[in-house]
């Protein structure tokens, strides 16, 4: 009980959960939208596929102003031990490809995976376009799961002046999430696959 009321307590005013996961919902009608058991967590499910992904609200307060972003997250199963990668687009200027980090983990029993995510094209491809905050890999006791979070599909607040603004996830950006969790889902898979 506590824990609900501290994480009300710190809720921005003007925070509707859930909210702008319905306009995501909208943003791709193609694809089965189920609820899930958090409130302001929704699980996404391609019509003939046989695996989802869930999106989750996160919301940062601000002076006057709040932010309400979405994390997608897949999981993948496997058994790599700790590991933390963080995937980011070269180049200052101009995207010069997919830079690939490890952040925690074995370097040495890592090194096969993460010379496969430099060299995969299909990810390159995907995730080129995608403007997004973080897109990192976790890998524990439970196998892999995928993070992503694109700038798209967030919902900007301001109580002075009175403005709400919903930045949406359709064309290029909606299709380029789903390519990147796709890519991520089948490059961690090939690598278990090889493992094993």
């Amino acid at each position: 009980m506590w824990p609900r009321l501290a994480e009300a307590w710190r809720r921005p005013g003007g925070y509707r959960p859930g909210a702008m996961l319905t306009r995501l919902s909208l943003d791709w009608p193609e694809l089965d939208s189920l609820d899930a058991e958090e409130e302001g967590e929704r699980r996404f499910r391609f019509p003939h596929g046989d695996w989802s992904f869930s999106a989750r609200e996160r919301v940062e307060a601000g002076w006057l102003a709040h932010v309400v972003a979405c994390e997608f997250r897949l999981s993948v199963p496997g058994a790599p031990g700790r590991a933390r990668i963080r995937l980011r687009h070269g180049g200052f200027w101009r995207r010069s490809g997919i830079v690939v980090d490890l952040l925690d983990g074995d370097a040495a029993a890592l090194a096969p995976l993460l010379e496969r995510l430099r060299a995969d094209a299909d990810l390159r491809v995907a995730l080129s376009p995608l403007d997004f905050k973080r897109c990192e890999l976790h890998g524990g006791q439970d196998g892999w799961q995928i993070h992503l979070e694109p700038y798209g599909a967030s919902e900007v607040a301001c109580r002075l002046p009175l403005l709400r603004r919903y930045i949406g996830l359709r064309g290029v950006q909606g299709l380029a999430v789903l390519a990147s969790l796709a890519a991520c889902r089948r490059a961690l898979l090939a690598e278990e696959a090889g493992r094993s």
